[in-house]
């Protein structure tokens, strides 16, 4: 259950620290600037996750394609959720940037808290010599950074507190879709078919022992589930949270 190894701690603080340095350059610059303008950067991390999302499934196939690579884990909503928020202006639209800056709120806090669990040593160690060990680091990277550029840029305007409804939804959705499906393909989707922590995996197991599989397996699901749901719901805080001492005072036209 180690938190950081140190490939992790080489690794993930000078690239945050890039981020952080380029953000406030782009603050400076673009910062005053339309929405439209300001949405760039964004933009580009968009077609970068999904490029290299992409690039994953091709790399897949020409393997024999492993089920685990289906774009239904929690880090798979980014592929979706960023070029969304990146590009949809259409009606909802602040709606769509609530649940785009939740969703990476909710991955970068856990990636700088528990970056172990997200990617391990050895995707880091293999990063120059397999494109899936790659996509991997980058990928998550990508998301850090869009919700540092999130912030920064001042990208997304909350409208209220019932915008929360809206992050609280969207991951509830994805919870019934990726838990049937870790149930159905024995894929371990998001962690809803076992679980990555030793502990609480015991814990399961244990369960298990005693109801039976198809109960234990229900009741896992729906406290991953309840667990998933409420992080989502806790990173939309804290990101409004973040952004209400980090907004940008100026009015510009959207």
């Amino acid at each position: 259950m180690e938190l950081w190894t140190a490939a992790h701690a080489k690794t993930l603080p000078p690239a945050l620290l890039a981020m952080i340095v380029v953000a406030v350059l782009l603050r400076l610059t673009i910062g005053k600037k339309t929405l439209k303008i300001r949405m760039i950067p964004l933009q580009i991390i968009a077609v970068l996750l999904v490029a290299l999302e992409i690039g994953k499934q091709y790399v897949s196939f020409q393997n024999g394609y492993d089920l685990y690579h289906i774009p239904l884990h929690y880090c798979s909503l980014f592929i979706f959720a960023v070029p969304a928020m990146a590009f949809y202006t259409g009606k909802g639209c602040e709606k769509v940037r609530a649940v785009g800056a939740s969703f990476c709120g909710a991955m970068a806090t856990l990636l700088l808290i528990y970056p172990n669990l997200i990617y391990g040593s050895w995707n880091i160690e293999a990063f120059f010599t397999s494109y899936l060990d790659m996509h991997t680091v980058a990928f998550h990277n990508l998301v850090l950074f869009a919700f540092v550029l999130i912030v920064a840029l001042d990208l997304h305007t909350p409208t209220g507190n019932k915008e929360q409804v809206y992050p609280v939804w969207a991951t509830v959705a994805f919870c019934v879709v990726s838990a049937s499906a870790a149930n159905i393909l024995k894929v371990n989707y998001a962690n809803f078919y076992q679980c990555n922590i030793a502990p609480l995996e015991a814990v399961r197991m244990a369960v298990q022992n005693v109801t039976g599989y198809v109960p234990a397996q229900i009741l896992y699901a729906c406290i991953v589930s309840a667990l998933t749901v409420l992080y989502t719901w806790g990173a939309y805080w804290l990101y409004r949270l973040i952004r209400k001492g980090t907004a940008i005072k100026t009015p510009v036209m959207k």
